[in-house]
């Protein structure tokens, strides 16, 4: 893995953010009851016998290089390419990226991460029987709790999410969006940072904003313009856009 930030990787609104914690650089979680420690010093570093897991999660296989000459367009993608140059996109669990979305909805980072891990035990995300099947008024959701709720019910109910890898973009959007609370902006986010489908493109506030303002003439413009004016223009990495776009428009 030649180019890396890994700390603009992990610190930039995806699923990490929400469950890697973060102490001198190093990046650290329990996983399966062991603790493991994510750190660049020249090179990237991290425990023992995690390899193939920070592989998966890091996109080991992404040639940025490549990435960029695609979706490198216009004057504005090219500066924020160069200000976050070696940001990654990231692959999480499915499930503990539904979560952490679910919580994001209406929210900020801070709360965001603070919920998530109020739902994790020992480093696990609690999974949808666990989720179904207890008191988690304690994580402070508000209207998310019920959708959470409501999502995990329909999952052990047999609307399952292990398949969603093997379906096209737009089925899996549609599969996704059926769970409660879930809309478009979270189904792109689960699908690009869970599933890793790279043509997906989540539009929030800031992704709306900076899209409306440098590529349409109009000030408002329907996020369903905005997904396809993307998805067209840069492609099968239309994510890898989003991304920096998002990074950008935030100032990070």
């Amino acid at each position: 893995m030649v180019l890396l930030n890994l700390g603009l990787t992990m610190k930039s609104g995806q699923t990490p953010e929400f469950l890697w914690n973060c102490e001198e650089g190093r990046f650290s979680r329990l996983i399966g009851g062991r603790l493991c420690e994510i750190w660049h010093d020249g090179e990237l570093k991290f425990t023992h016998g995690f390899e193939s897991r920070v592989m998966e999660l890091l996109r080991k296989d992404d040639d940025l290089e490549r990435i960029y000459k695609r979706i490198n367009t216009d004057g504005l993608m090219g500066e924020a390419i160069k200000n976050y140059r070696g940001l990654r996109i990231t692959k999480s669990d499915p499930w503990e990226t539904t979560l952490s979305f679910i919580c994001s909805i209406n929210n900020n980072i801070k709360r965001i991460r603070k919920n998530v891990q109020s739902l994790t035990v020992n480093g696990a995300v609690m999974t949808p029987e666990e989720i179904l099947n207890t008191d988690i008024s304690f994580a402070r959701l508000g209207f998310r709790q019920k959708f959470l709720k409501k999502t995990a019910e329909m999952i052990i109910g047999g609307h399952s999410i292990s398949e969603v890898n093997k379906m096209k973009y737009e089925e899996a959007v549609e599969h996704l969006t059926k769970l409660h609370g879930i809309g478009d902006k979270v189904a792109n986010c689960v699908l690009l940072f869970g599933y890793g489908f790279l043509e997906s493109f989540p539009i929030d506030t800031w992704i709306r904003k900076i899209m409306t303002e440098n590529y349409f003439d109009c000030k408002k413009t329907s996020d369903r313009k905005i997904r396809e004016f993307a998805q067209e223009r840069w492609g099968k990495y239309a994510g890898y856009a989003n991304q920096y776009l998002f990074c950008y428009s935030r100032g990070l």
